[in-house]
């Protein structure tokens, strides 16, 4: 009887660990929606934006061919808005093959928008190339982005021009480019990121790390940031078992502060080990709109992000 017991806690173990290292983080991929209404996006058609984060491309788990397959689940979300967040290949060993950024970077051109791409760095991006980083010069993956003419949004910001009214989109360089002094200043600068934005445009802040989100603009009215990919591992919905870093308070999902919004995306990658738990690899679709007319009892609709949970 006790035999039998330990053996069959055993499979039960061996097949959660089946799961957390293969199924989870190798076979599944989720679509993660939120909408925004805001008031400053009055008069504007709806935005789609579809943003990628923390791919962390690497065989076995996630090679070239499953890029193009979440290039092409991405790309039939038909966004307005292409954004690719950072972290473009794998931050653990556990990887085979050849493979590089230029590879990569070259799987996901292929992801469109009406409104065009635009990208932004990862700290991997930085550490997995540290002589650019300490010399301040373009890394692996900045040149990548640059021969396949994806735009690289540098603490730099675009108009975009939209129906019923432009907007702008920043991007800020990565805040944690140097991994042995995590007290190191980063190469990030939101005062120019935001430098040529009217102060009554509504902009949409790219921002691989999320730390910053208390001192974004109050024109602000969306950020969008990875790093963190969910923890991971999550028990329910608490805080995640594993984070990027002992220092950081936002881990995934919606946050709002004074009419201000930003959404953590779980990712696509894994760092330290290629593990997953009830954190599915995602890619994260945000839809901003105007707000809409209050009902007669003074409220208007609810609206809330809800998982596609079509497997790719």
């Amino acid at each position: 009887m006790l035999t039998a017991l330990i053996t069959g806690l055993g499979g039960l173990l061996l097949l959660a660990l089946f799961y957390a290292f293969w199924i989870e983080p190798a076979w599944r991929l989720r679509v993660k929606r939120y909408e925004l209404d805001h008031p400053m996006w009055a008069g504007r058609a709806p935005l789609r934006i579809v943003f990628i984060a923390d791919l962390h491309a690497g065989a076995p788990h996630i090679p070239l061919s499953r890029v193009r397959r979440i290039v092409r689940r991405a790309n039939a979300l038909e966004p307005d808005l292409a954004i690719l967040l950072g972290d473009y290949y794998a931050a653990h060993g556990w990887v085979w093959g050849r493979m590089t950024k230029h590879d990569i970077i070259g799987a996901l051109k292929p992801f469109t928008a009406r409104h065009g791409t635009f990208a932004v760095l990862g700290n991997h991006d930085w550490w997995q190339d540290e002589a650019a980083a300490r010399e301040r010069r373009p890394c692996e993956a900045q040149i990548a982005l640059r021969d396949h003419e994806i735009p690289l949004l540098d603490n730099e910001a675009a108009r975009i021009v939209h129906e019923g009214g432009d907007f702008w989109l920043a991007g800020l360089a990565d805040q944690r480019p140097l991994d042995d002094d995590p007290k190191t200043d980063g190469f990030d600068d939101i005062d120019a990121a935001f430098a040529q934005i009217p102060p009554d445009a509504p902009a949409i802040l790219l921002a691989h790390e999320p730390d910053l989100f208390p001192n974004v603009p109050e024109n602000c009215i969306l950020t969008l940031s990875g790093h963190t990919h969910g923890g991971q591992i999550r028990l329910g919905q608490r805080s995640p078992v594993i984070m990027a870093a002992e220092t950081e308070t936002y881990s995934y999902g919606r946050y709002v502060s004074d009419g201000r919004t930003m959404i953590v995306s779980g990712g696509i990658g894994c760092s330290e080990l290629p593990v997953r738990v009830n954190m599915p690899p995602e890619i994260t679709v945000v839809t901003i709109r105007a707000p809409a007319r209050p009902a007669r009892n003074g409220h208007g609709p609810a609206r809330v992000g809800s998982p596609d949970r079509k497997e790719a």
